[in-house]
C-alpha cells in the first residue's frame, strides 16, 4: 500500500487525527506510551513562546505519513519548535522509524547544535533505528510513575487549616491562577493581558476539564499550589500536570495536599490510573 508524508494541514483535520493516533497509541503500549493527549493539548494550545502564538507553528513542527486510505501511521513533532523531537509509528509501521528520522535530519537538523528525542527504555525498535542513523544514548531524561487511584484515595490527606482546595470551574479566577504561574515559574508577581490570554487559550484543549483545575486557596484567595489533570477517558487514565508552588510557599506540603485531592477526584471520577512525569530533581522527589 502507497505511504506518503506532508506537513501538518489543520484544514485536513490532522489535529484530531493525531489525537486519535495517541489513545490508540496508549490502548496499544499502556505504560510505555511517550506522549499523552494532555501533550498534544499542550503543544496545540501552550502558548509558552512567541513563536507558538501564530498557527503555522503547526504546520512547521509536525510531518504525518499516511498510507493510501488517509490512515494516518506515524508521525514527528516537535513540542517547541527546536532541535527536540518525537516520532511515532503506529504498530505494524515500525520500518518507518528509519525513513521518518532520516526525514528530521534533512528538514530539521539546523535548529540547534545537535538533534535529540526521548526513546521510552523498553522502545527497542526505535533505539535501534536511532542508533543506525548515527544517534548516541544520552541521560536520563524523565521518570513518569504510575499510582493506582484507589490504594491513593484510601491513604487520604488533610489541607492545612485556613486553606480550601478550589477548583476552575466554582472558582474561575483566572487571574490568580495565573498570577500563581507567573510567580512559580518566571518569579513574577504581575499579570498581563496576554498572561491572561494564554492561560484562557490553553484552556480550550480538548481535555481540559476546570474541574480537575486545582489549587489550595488560602483565606484572601491567593492560589497557593497547583495540578491539572488531563483525563483520556477513553482507556480510563488521567495524566496529571502543571504542578507548581509559589516561591514563599514551597516544602510546606501544598503540592502534595493538590495532587492528592487531585487523586481523590479522580478516583470519583471513575479513573483508574493516574500518572506524573518529573524532569528535574524535585518533581521527582516529590
Amino acid at each position: 500500500m502507497r505511504i506518503y508524508n506532508r506537513p501538518f494541514t489543520e484544514q485536513l483535520n490532522d489535529y484530531k487525527k493525531m489525537w486519535d493516533f495517541l489513545v490508540n497509541d496508549y490502548a496499544d503500549k499502556t505504560d510505555q506510551f511517550i506522549w499523552t493527549i494532555g501533550r498534544l493539548g499542550d503543544w496545540k494550545y501552550g502558548c509558552w513562546s512567541e513563536e507558538k502564538y501564530f498557527p503555522s507553528f503547526m504546520r512547521k513542527n509536525a510531518q504525518l505519513w499516511l498510507n493510501g486510505l488517509d490512515d494516518l501511521v506515524g508521525f514527528v513533532i516537535s513540542e517547541n519548535g527546536d532541535n527536540t523531537f518525537a516520532v511515532f509509528a503506529k504498530r505494524g509501521y515500525e520500518f518507518l522509524y528509519a525513513e521518518m528520522i532520516i526525514w528530521v535530519k534533512n528538514n530539521w537538523n539546523k535548529r540547534g547544535s545537535s538533534l535529540s528525542t526521548e526513546v521510552h527504555e523498553y522502545h527497542d525498535l526505535y533505539k535501534k533505528a536511532l542508533l543506525e542513523e548515527g544517534f548516541h544514548e544520552g541521560e536520563l531524561m524523565a521518570v513518569t510513575r504510575q499510582y493506582k487511584l484507589q490504594d491513593k484515595a484510601v491513604e487520604g490527606f488533610q489541607v492545612e487549616n485556613g486553606f480550601i482546595v478550589e477548583d476552575m470551574l466554582t472558582n474561575p479566577d483566572l487571574k490568580g491562577k495565573t498570577l500563581l504561574y507567573n510567580n512559580s515559574w518566571r518569579n513574577d508577581n504581575t499579570v498581563s493581558q496576554l498572561d491572561l490570554l494564554r492561560y484562557e487559550y490553553n484552556r480550550e484543549s480538548p481535555c481540559f476539564n476546570p474541574q480537575f483545575d486545582l489549587s489550595p486557596v488560602d483565606k484572601n484567595g491567593l492560589h497557593i499550589s497547583s495540578c491539572v489533570a488531563f483525563i483520556d477517558y477513553k482507556n480510563n487514565y488521567a495524566e496529571i500536570e502543571k504542578v507548581c508552588t509559589r516561591n514563599d510557599y514551597r516544602k510546606k506540603g501544598f503540592a502534595e495536599t493538590v495532587i492528592r485531592e487531585c487523586f481523590r477526584r479522580l478516583y470519583n471520577e471513575g479513573i483508574r490510573y493516574a500518572y506524573i512525569t518529573g524532569f528535574e530533581t524535585t518533581a521527582n522527589n516529590l
